[in-house]
């Protein structure tokens, strides 16, 4: 598998409206079906490369007993995840990262998020020592930072394709492949990248996300009917989480080499 060189920052939102969120597991030839279908009323992410991929590593950060974890689990209708995202296959010191609550009310959708302009060590490690670009995000993040004793849980990688609607221009569509689950602070190796189990999943299936502050449009329900798609929660920081057998599997020092 040979990882994209990432051309910008991806889903650059700041704070989205809620909205509804799809997901469906498809295979290789559901989504050439599909992008074929749908080829005039998507155009590729501008933030993606020429084959609107872009690889994202989100680090997730939870309670000693894996509260957000358990919240999931217990299909708590509420409920929040912390995570901070990079475009890349790693977290580069001095990079722009992005911290990012992503929050359900049943089964509505909203993602709050921030910038933090250079990456230093102790902003993976600690998520209180957050600075933000913007001041307001001091704001929206201090309830979750400062609410709960939260630490680094796993980290998970993908590969995105990414599409927005050229016509319903809130409607957004990608299709994660390579899915891959890190311990925290875990640095991706190739021998990692080429080790089977860290798999979430087989690489000959993607999970198809629709978004859309919107009305899910018709053209997108046609396709999945097409497809015979069934809708199915994917959870990925769920399944890294378990894939990883946290947190029983973390040394006590908490650090990986």
């Amino acid at each position: 598998m040979t990882w994209p060189i990432p051309s910008g920052s991806g889903d650059c939102d700041v704070i989205n409206p809620l909205r509804d969120e799809l997901k469906f597991i498809v295979d290789h030839g559901a989504r050439s079906v599909l992008l074929a279908l749908w080829d005039r009323l998507l155009a590729k992410d501008p933030h993606t490369n020429a084959y609107a991929q872009t690889p994202v590593l989100s680090q997730y950060y939870d309670t000693p007993g894996l509260d957000f974890y358990e919240e999931k689990l217990d299909g708590i209708g509420a409920r929040n995840k912390l995570r901070l995202r990079t475009y890349d296959w790693l977290f580069r010191p001095g990079a722009a990262v992005f911290p990012e609550i992503k929050q359900r009310w049943d089964d509505k959708i909203r993602k709050i998020r921030g910038r933090i302009d250079r990456l230093r060590p102790e902003h993976l490690e600690d998520p209180r020592a957050w600075v933000f670009t913007d001041p307001d995000d001091e704001r929206r993040f201090g309830p979750i930072l400062h609410g709960r004793r939260l630490e680094r849980s796993a980290q998970v990688l993908y590969l995105r394709e990414a599409y927005q609607g050229t016509v319903e221009t809130d409607v957004r569509v990608t299709f994660d492949s390579h899915l891959m689950g890190l311990f925290p602070g875990e640095a991706v190796t190739r021998a990692i990248l080429a080790e089977g189990s860290r798999r979430l999943m087989s690489d000959s299936v993607l999970i198809l996300e629709v978004k859309a502050t919107g009305r899910i449009p018709a053209w997108i329900h046609d396709g999945v009917e097409r497809m015979e798609l069934r809708q199915q929660p994917v959870p990925k920081y769920v399944m890294a989480v378990e894939r990883l057998g946290l947190p029983h599997s973390m040394p006590a020092s908490g650090v990986y080499a």
